[in-house]
């Protein structure tokens, strides 16, 4: 290898270098998305689970990563492990539920109340079809807007 060669192939190792650290800067600035400023697709409890359980491939196209807002009736409220509110949402089909994570407490919710919850939907859970436990659609990060 010439010296010219080797010359043009530490310039461009050096252009990648500074490609890279550019972006990643730049993804690193750009922080979290804003769920609740963001728009949203709309859609019911009962439309998204249906379009998961008809076909998850393409579902999960549409809705992975995105920020959805759902309305529909609470069938229960609860906290998990990380004391973050959970929110289930009926669907129509009997134990399959919309499972909302809450980034924030709120207040004066109750079972069989009509809601609308903003959040980034993650698909459906696989469930167990010998145990006849349904697979939940899951939105994390979620708000309430009621």
């Amino acid at each position: 290898m010439t010296g010219k060669t080797k010359k043009r192939i530490g310039i461009l190792i050096l252009m990648l270098a500074l490609l890279c650290a550019s972006v990643g800067y730049y993804l690193y600035q750009k922080g979290p998305i804003d769920v609740k400023g963001s728009p949203a697709i709309k859609i019911n409890a009962a439309g998204l689970y249906d379009q998961f359980t008809k076909d998850s491939t393409a579902s999960l196209k549409k809705y992975s990563g995105k920020i959805v807002e759902v309305t529909g009736v609470i069938s229960a409220v609860s906290l998990n492990q990380q004391k973050q509110q959970i929110i289930l949402l009926k669907t129509g089909t009997d134990a399959a539920f919309v499972n909302c994570t809450l980034e924030e407490e709120a207040d004066n919710i109750h079972e069989n109340d009509n809601v609308s919850i903003k959040g980034i939907c993650s698909g459906i859970g696989q469930g167990d079809e010998d145990l006849g436990i349904k697979g939940d659609v899951y939105l994390t990060r979620c708000f309430l807007i009621k």
